[in-house]
């Protein structure tokens, strides 16, 4: 690990860590699309609505596996680097495999036991069983690959972190090619090949590590109370707070199966991932964010921590709105783009998503500092009232209003966590919030809306020549506005050119601009 405490080296660190992380997740995506596009055109809407309806609510059951302990390596690796306490750092994940391998074979044993009464008490349909018992088999061996993954994000090793899931993935895709086109396995093919992707992604995973860090090998394992409490003390608040995100990520598919249709859960999920793609820029950050916040919290920067959440605070909410407005204003070419005429009736679901990624790239950027300053508990307490809101909310809308009430849901919940956490990090680092900036870039969004759908209005063009004609000016307005307003100062514009190559040319006409 890098010991410069120079503000640029962190800003470095974080931007070269969050392009690879980001070129990762992307590419993920791209095959994640590949495989969701497959299953739409080779499967019927209910078959793949049924599906992700089981793949829902078995993820649903990972934190019981993980515990909160993946969390606590990324938290403890850097600072036991940082005091060249290696031992641990082997005890440590040694001791959280061991764990994650127990939870999840007693997880795995009990959904596999109760798969055919599951299939037809909860998704009422017998061919569920198959899928239930393949996937709960799938949980038990996917145990290893996440510990490989929250390893090497500890370690701020992006490279390898990253690649683990683009080749499950890709494993994925293959085998499901395989075993649904050529093999003709229907659904069970596709359950088979997560499986098998999750053998490929372990094995990988440990290859990488043993090949990367044999000088942690050769310490002694040493598995005491001392350490054990450590990890859990950080990861039980996590994990009863990640059994509320998982409220918030899986209820609204599952209730959309109990109160409406298989059919309006595959319109439901192609919206969802496909509004998704926002969030990756704020988890490629995050990615990076929390194991470097551990590491300036055990070497008691607080000023350069202050400093930073301020200005990614800033950045990250100016960064997304134009990606958004994709979303938001094209919705139909890119459903139909991805998915086919078939799914078009999750257009609106995908402009409601979309606003939500807005409201969590800075809330994202605030969990990670809570995490990464040991303050589990407060994000314990906003993530459970997040998913006891979000509760609520599919409760309240999802049977009248089907995944449009799911999807507004979920952008409520999230807005209501950005304004805890915002009060919490006020509080708890001295944060100064940009007010002015996220204010004034508001602002710009929607004026920059406004603008958008004025020239959808007066032109007449097919669908990809009026998305080129319209974004482009609309991008160069939004630009202007946050350059004019001065959401982006003069000592902003210098830090971004110490830290990315920007051409000297663009910088001297933002300052003009400014």
């Amino acid at each position: 690990m890098v010991e410069n405490n120079d503000p640029k080296n962190y800003a470095r660190r974080l931007v070269k860590g969050s392009t690879i992380v980001f070129a990762a997740f992307i590419a993920s995506e791209l095959v994640g699309f590949f495989l969701r596009m497959f299953l739409a055109r080779n499967l019927t809407v209910a078959e793949y609505g049924l599906f992700y309806a089981v793949f829902s609510l078995i993820s649903f059951f990972s934190v019981f596996r993980d515990l909160g302990l993946g969390s606590s390596l990324v938290k403890y690796i850097p600072e036991f680097t940082v005091n060249r306490q290696f031992s641990k750092i082997k005890s440590a994940i040694i001791s959280v495999l061991l764990i994650q391998a127990l939870s999840g074979l007693f997880v795995s044993a009990v959904l596999f036991a109760l798969s055919d009464q599951m299939a037809l008490i909860i998704f009422k349909n017998s061919d569920a069983a198959l899928l239930l018992k393949i996937l709960s088999i799938w949980f038990f061996v996917a145990a290893i690959y996440p510990v490989m993954q929250t390893t090497f994000q500890g370690f701020q090793n992006m490279p390898a972190y990253a690649s683990i899931n683009f080749f499950n993935l890709l494993a994925i895709f293959l085998l499901t090619v395989f075993f649904v086109s050529a093999l003709k396995f229907g659904i069970g093919g596709v359950a088979l090949a997560y499986l098998l992707g999750a053998v490929v992604a372990s094995f990988f995973g440990l290859i990488l590590f043993a090949r990367s860090y044999r000088h942690i090998f050769q310490k002694k394992t040493s598995i005491t109370k001392s350490l054990l409490k450590k990890l859990f003390s950080f990861g039980l608040p996590l994990l009863i707070g990640s059994v509320a995100g998982l409220i918030i990520s899986y209820t609204d598919t599952l209730m959309i199966t109990i109160f409406r249709s298989l059919s309006e859960v595959g319109f439901y999920q192609a919206a969802q991932p496909t509004a998704r793609i926002l969030w990756y820029f704020p988890s490629a950050l995050g990615v990076v964010l929390f194991p470097m916040i551990s590491e300036l919290w055990a070497k008691k920067e607080r000023k350069l921590l202050r400093e930073a959440l301020h200005f990614l605070t800033k950045f990250s909410f100016i960064l997304i709105i134009p990606a958004a407005f994709i979303f938001i204003v094209f919705p139909e070419i890119v459903i139909n783009l991805l998915f086919g005429p078939g799914y078009l009736a999750g257009a609106t679901a995908l402009q409601i998503l979309s606003a939500a990624a807005v409201i969590y790239t800075p809330y994202l950027v605030l969990a990670e500092v809570m995490r990464g300053i040991g303050k589990t508990v407060v994000l314990l307490k906003t993530t459970i009232i997040m998913a006891c809101f979000n509760l609520f909310g599919n409760l309240a809308l999802i049977p009248p209003y089907g995944i449009e009430g799911a999807a507004v849901a979920t952008f409520l919940a999230h807005l209501l966590g950005f304004i805890l956490l915002l009060y919490y990090a006020r509080k708890l680092v001295r944060f100064t919030v940009p007010a002015s900036s996220l204010t004034k870039t508001a602002l710009g969004g929607f004026f920059t809306l406004l603008f958008i759908f004025s020239l959808k209005t007066a032109l007449e063009l097919p669908p990809w020549p009026e998305a080129f004609a319209v974004m482009i000016p609309s991008l160069v307005f939004y630009m202007v506005w946050i350059l004019a307003t001065k959401a982006i100062t003069k000592e902003d514009l210098k830090l971004i050119a110490k830290i990315i190559p920007i051409p000297k040319w663009l910088t001297n006409v933002a300052k003009k601009m400014i």
